[in-house]
C-alpha cells in the first residue's frame, strides 16, 4: 500500500501533462489554421506564375517596345551561371541546402544577438522565407510576428511542393535588384546590358551585393559603395 499513492501520484501527474501538451498543440494548430486563411493555397504554390514582361517586336524580329507592372524576365537555372547562384546561396542563406524552410540555428543566433543588444538588430529570413515574401502578398511587408509566422508557414509549404534547384530558380526570377527591375535576367541587362549567362564573378557579385539593400547599393547612385559590397560578396 506505501507505493501505491506515489504510483497513483504519477500515473496523474502524467495525464495531467499530456492534457496541456494536447491542449497547447491543438490551440497552436488552431492559431496556424487562423494565420492560414489568407495564405496561398496548395493550388496557387503548385502554379507558379509570375508576371512577366511583353515584348513588342517588329517583323525582322526586333524589341520595339516592352510593357510590364515590374520588370521580369524568366530565364532558367541552367542558364544562370553557377558563380551567380553560388554567391545568392552564401549571401543570402548559406544552409539552405540543409534547412526545410526555416533555419533554426539561424533563428537561435538572431534571438541571441538580439536580446544582448535589445534591438531588433538580426533577422532570420532564409533565402525560401524570402521567396515567400516576393510570391505572395498576402504575407505582407510589415516588420511584425504575425508576418514573420506566415512566412515560415508558406516557405515550409513551398520547400513541401518544389525541389531546391526550382526553389533557387523561382528566387533568382522575382528577387529585386533595384531601379524596377525583379529578376536576374532583367537586372543583367539593366546594368551590364547583356544577358545573364554571360555574367562575369565581379558582376554577380555587384547583383548579389543588391539585395539586401537595392537603393543604398545602387550602382548607378553609389558606385562606391556598390564596389565596396561588391568585394565582400566576391566568392
Amino acid at each position: 500500500m506505501s507505493n501505491q499513492k506515489p504510483l497513483n501520484e504519477l500515473v496523474k501527474f502524467f495525464w495531467i501533462s499530456l492534457g496541456i501538451i494536447l491542449s497547447g498543440a491543438i490551440v497552436v494548430l488552431l492559431f496556424i489554421g487562423f494565420l492560414s486563411r489568407d495564405l496561398p493555397s496548395l493550388e496557387q504554390l503548385e502554379n507558379y506564375d509570375p508576371d512577366l514582361v511583353t515584348r513588342i517586336y517588329s517583323a525582322d524580329g526586333k524589341v520595339l517596345n516592352e510593357l510590364f507592372v515590374q520588370k521580369r524576365v524568366f530565364v532558367e537555372l541552367y542558364n544562370i551561371p553557377a558563380q551567380m547562384q553560388n554567391a545568392v546561396v552564401a549571401s543570402e542563406d548559406r544552409r539552405f541546402y540543409e534547412h526545410w524552410g526555416l533555419s533554426l540555428r539561424s533563428v537561435a543566433r538572431a534571438i541571441g544577438i538580439n536580446i544582448l543588444s535589445l534591438s531588433y538588430r538580426q533577422g532570420f529570413s532564409t533565402l525560401t522565407q524570402q521567396l515567400a515574401r516576393n510570391l505572395y502578398k498576402t504575407i505582407g511587408f510589415e516588420d511584425s510576428v504575425l508576418r514573420k509566422i506566415k512566412e515560415v508557414i508558406t516557405a515550409v509549404q513551398i520547400e513541401r511542393t518544389y525541389t531546391k534547384d526550382e526553389i533557387l530558380e523561382m528566387y533568382l526570377n522575382t528577387v529585386h535588384f533595384g531601379h524596377g527591375t525583379y529578376g536576374v535576367e532583367a537586372a543583367t541587362k539593366r546594368f551590364f546590358g547583356k544577358e545573364s549567362k554571360d555574367l562575369t564573378v565581379d558582376e554577380s557579385a555587384l547583383l548579389v551585393g543588391l539585395l539586401p539593400s537595392p537603393a543604398s547599393y545602387s550602382p548607378v547612385r553609389h558606385p562606391e559603395r556598390a564596389r565596396k559590397r561588391r568585394r565582400r560578396c566576391r566568392i
